[in-house]
Parts: structure tokens; sequence; C-alpha cells
């Protein structure tokens, strides 16, 4: 407990404050915006992070609450500006809110087409949003919202780089969390993949690992041995044999324990080691660091939480910056 402590306390101190941002053309800015899974959470919603390089803004991933995390951390200005959400999977508190942000982001200023790319399925998928809200956006459009910015757009994508714009680039991973026999470990054969992507912004870059579970083949390895941030998902085990605690278990099969996640961690010792995606989200930072053997900076993310990435890794709090009364945004490109 006490390392833990310590080392957490290490990281807040040593990578300074709101204050100590570097240049903004050469940072990569995260913002926490959900830190959760499928269980509801007032405090760790669903999972979804916002990723900031130069003028580019994306999501990964848009979990339960995620319009909402946006709008508490930028108000207007920042629902309106993204267009970009690239997903790891296709579980429901992943994507959930990509029609929440496409039609909000839209209906309030926003005139460019939303933009998915996710493995495969998520042109599917969003074509089924779009087809599911047709009757909303004609409504709309009818008593004169603008016509421009409601197309919803769509790439299945595979392992490999498929973006690169400006100076960020990403590259797409294959993970294991698809469905396995929990005594052989043989693919159960659902049709699809998942995905963690590498982001890299001159010389920045962050790893982010989706949902899975890690082995000592995990593709997330060989792409994090010169990272700067490495965020991982995490599930600590349920106690006890009730059916709730049994049902609960049953994901461990795809998903990762404090020890299997610290075993990535030694091999990988990125700047700073990240668990979001919390399972289950009532724990405390102090429970799931108490269950990782490892000795390098890391710490637990919690919602709104902030991380900049340059010659210092600066934590902070998004501080709500945005205009939250819509008629006063100035949003709306005429």
């Amino acid at each position: 407990m006490k390392g833990k402590v310590l080392a957490l306390i290490t990281i807040v101190f040593l990578y300074g404050s709101n204050n100590l941002y570097p240049a903004a053309e050469d940072i990569i800015k995260l913002t926490f915006l959900g830190t959760g899974a499928p269980r509801p959470s007032l405090t760790r919603y669903g999972p979804s992070i916002l990723v900031e390089a130069g003028s580019q803004r994306l999501l990964v991933d848009a979990g339960p609450g995620m319009r909402e995390r946006l709008f508490q951390a930028g108000g207007f200005e920042l629902l309106t500006d993204i267009n970009l959400i690239i997903l790891t999977h296709l579980h429901f508190d992943h994507t959930i809110s990509v029609p929440g942000l496409w039609l909000t982001g839209w209906l309030f200023g926003r005139k460019s087409p939303m933009t998915v790319y996710g493995p495969e399925g998520t042109a599917s998928m969003m074509s089924n949003f779009e087809s599911a809200y047709a009757w909303d956006i004609r409504y709309r459009e009818v008593v004169g919202v603008h016509e421009q910015g409601s197309d919803l757009i769509a790439y299945d994508i595979e392992p490999g780089v498929f973006y690169e714009q400006d100076g960020l680039k990403i590259t797409a991973i294959n993970v294991e969390h698809m469905p396995i026999n929990v005594d052989t470990g043989e693919l159960l054969g659902l049709e699809g993949s998942t995905l963690g992507f590498r982001i890299d912004y001159k010389g920045r870059s962050v790893v982010f690992s989706g949902d899975t579970r890690s082995t000592s083949s995990s593709s997330i390895v060989e792409h994090s041995m010169d990272i700067d941030v490495l965020i991982h998902e995490v599930q600590v085990p349920a106690a006890g044999n009730s059916p709730e605690a049994q049902l609960a278990n049953v994901s461990l099969s795809v998903h990762s324990t404090p020890e299997q996640v610290a075993a990535i961690f030694r091999e990988t010792r990125p700047r700073l080691g990240v668990y979001s995606h919390i399972i289950p989200p009532e724990l405390t930072s102090d429970q799931i660091l108490d269950a990782t053997d490892y000795n390098g900076p890391m710490l637990v993310a919690e919602d709104l939480m902030t991380l900049t990435i340059g010659d210092e890794i600066t934590l902070g709090v998004a501080s709500g910056s945005g205009t939250n009364i819509f008629t006063e945004a100035d949003v709306v490109d005429q």
C-alpha cells in the first residue's frame, strides 16, 4: 500500500499542474470522459476518451454519458467541434453515445459529417443508426435546421495505420477480447474483431488497450515498447460465490486482472501507466493499485481527469471552459 501511494504522489508532483503545458503544437491532451464499464455508475460514466492533438480532436469510444461529460468539459463549443470517433469494438457501452453526439453536435451547429472508424460491423451499425433516426433528421430539417452535418459516415478497419493527417497517425491494434472457450482458450467463432489503438503525434504517443485480456502474446506489448502513456482496462474478480458474483466473473475470460496488466506494464515500461475502464466501477484507486505488482509511474483515471503529454506529463481536471447557454455560444457558422 505505502509504495503504491508514493508512486502516485510522485506522478502528481513530477508532472506538475495545469499551468505547465508545453507548446500546444507538440502535445497530446487526453480528457477521460468516462472511466467505467457496462455497469451503471454515477461517478464513472461509460468508456470514452477525448484526444486533442494540435487542432485535431477525436473520441476513442462513446460510452453512456459521453455527451454530457463533453458538455461538462467544454460546453457547446466542444459538442459542436468533434466530427471523428474511433471505436474499439461494438459493445453497447462503447457505442451507445455515438448517435447522441452525432445528432446533438449537428443540431446545435456542426456542419461537417460525423465520421466513425471501427472494426468489422461498424458501417452496418452506423447505417442502422441512420435508419433509426431518419424521421428525426427529416423533422428538424423541415422546421429549418441546417442540412449540412447530418450525415454519418463509417468505415470498417483492420489492424494497421488507418488515419494520417497533419502529423497525427492512428494505428489499429488487434486485441484479445473475442469470446473464447474458457477451458481450451479457443475462439468461439463469433464474427467480427476487437481493436486497441496507438496514437502518435509529433514525437508523443499513447496506446489505448481497448477491452482485452492480457496475455504474453498480446499485440499491445509490441506497440507499447516506446510509449509515453499506456491506458489499460482492468477487472478485479468479484469475491464470493453468489449468482451475481459468478455472472460478474464470466467476463474475466475477456478482460484483464491487475496481475495480468502489471505483467504488461513491467514488459513495456511506459512513461506512465493508466488504468481506465474499471470493473467494477465502485473500486477505489488504492484497491486497484494495491493489487498491481508494478513499481513504475501509474495511476487510476477518474472521470474528467486530463493528461497532457509533452516533455512532461501533466495531470489535471477538465475546467468546463465552454459556454453552457446556447444562445450565447456563437457556435453556428453562418
